[in-house]
């Protein structure tokens, strides 16, 4: 593999005239860039041909008492202007409640700790901004989310891949971090539940990696949107919850999953008073502030019944073992762990005819219209591999899987 970009893996020339040198290392994520291309595809097949088992939308909407708040919202004037930097105080205060009922955290300072964000991703960016300076190095558990490596190159830091476990449902080996660790090491980034795995990273492997951090004075930074999604009765952990680290973690977090609110983009981040002072600096000069109507949503989200999160729970176990009850029917041309959290399969590729991940999700995505992401986007471990979304509408799988399995005939 030459590339990370799946859009370069088609053929396509990048312009380098007047281009600085770190935005041409980074690439526009595959899982979008597929997306990009699937759209251009359209164009020659029909609109609605092509189905996505790509980026990760759950197909339900936001819930309706969201949706009455935001009709409620656009008759406010406010609503029309910035709010504060660090977001609506109503709603800092809101998520400080939340996350102490959720990880047992104590006296969370709303005003100090808790910054709204434009999305998870946004705050991802300002935390790794606020910590990392050129050359320094950030540990991803690999395979990892495909913009934390972008992000990390981004900010003129370096990715250090930590292989996941595969055959013990992609566990985090604390162990080979230690051992990775170098003078330049700065922090650890991951979700958990993992995206693209699906893995959920549990209480002692975290405890470990706070132990860790601790040593070797590192900060942590744990992506948690899709705190809300486990399965078989598998708790989720967070790292936030440890009193003894509560200086050295940078909690991100959204409402684009758990509440089907992807297109709102309106995250967070929790971490301590000293570590927000400096994401906030980043922020202001990135966005200002997050909108002020999508904050407003947040607020409904929180101070609304959840019910509607056990819903979107439940339809997505379904989904989960409707896919896999797909994958093992082509049991010779994929392998896969099952996942424990989020919507995402990782699987194997076994087919003997089918190797390079770009080039394999280019041909199932011209040949068979179906979208999967190439494993190579989210670190070298995760070449040799699919990423498989069942985020999408429950009937598009079966369909979906037929498409693969006539392209799979033609090798």
């Amino acid at each position: 593999m030459t590339t990370r970009s799946a859009i370069q893996a088609s053929g396509k020339q990048f312009r380098r005239k007047n281009i600085s040198q770190t935005v041409q290392n980074i690439v526009i994520s595959p899982i979008k860039e597929m997306s990009i291309l699937a759209d251009q595809l359209e164009d020659e097949i029909g609109h609605g041909k092509i189905i996505s088992f790509g980026q990760g939308i759950p197909y339900f909407d936001t819930p309706s008492y969201i949706k009455d708040a935001i009709r409620t919202a656009l008759g406010e004037i406010d609503t029309a202007k910035y709010t504060l930097e660090p977001g609506l105080t109503e709603l800092r205060a809101l998520l400080a409640r939340h996350l102490e009922s959720l990880h047992g955290i104590t006296r969370i300072e709303e005003k100090k700790e808790i910054m709204v964000t434009a999305g998870c991703q946004e705050a991802v960016a300002c935390a790794l901004r606020s910590i990392i300076d050129q050359g320094d190095e950030v540990l991803l558990p690999s395979p990892c989310f495909a913009s934390h490596i972008e992000q990390v190159i981004q900010f003129g830091g370096t990715p250090v891949f930590v292989p996941l476990a595969e055959q013990n449902k992609w566990s985090l080996d604390v162990e080979a971090c230690a051992q990775l660790v170098t003078p330049k090491t700065k922090a650890i980034l991951f979700s958990n539940p993992s995206n693209p795995t699906g893995a959920v990273f549990g209480h002692a492997e975290l405890r470990a990696l706070a132990d860790l951090a601790k040593e070797k004075n590192l900060i942590i930074i744990t992506d948690e949107t899709y705190d809300f999604l486990t399965y078989d009765g598998m708790p989720h952990s967070s790292p936030a919850s440890f009193a003894d680290v509560s200086d050295r973690v940078i909690l991100c977090g959204s409402f684009s999953k758990k509440y089907a609110m992807t297109g709102y983009r309106v995250g967070y981040a929790y971490a301590d008073e000293g570590i927000i002072d400096h994401m906030l600096k980043v922020h202001d000069a990135l966005t200002i502030c997050a909108p002020a109507i999508s904050q407003k949503a947040a607020i409904a989200a929180l101070a609304g019944p959840r019910d509607s999160i056990q819903e979107f729970r439940e339809k997505l176990a379904a989904n989960r073992e409707a896919m896999c009850g797909e994958l093992d029917n082509l049991s010779d041309a994929f392998s896969y762990q099952k996942p424990n959290g989020a919507y995402y399969i990782l699987a194997k590729i076994i087919h003997p005819a089918l190797r390079d991940s770009f080039q394999t999700a280019l041909r199932i995505l011209n040949e068979a219209h179906v979208v999967v992401i190439p494993g190579a986007a989210f670190g070298p471990q995760g070449e040799g591999h699919l990423r498989f979304s069942f985020a999408g509408e429950p009937q598009q799988i079966p369909e979906g899987f037929r498409r693969l399995q006539n392209f799979l005939q033609t090798l």
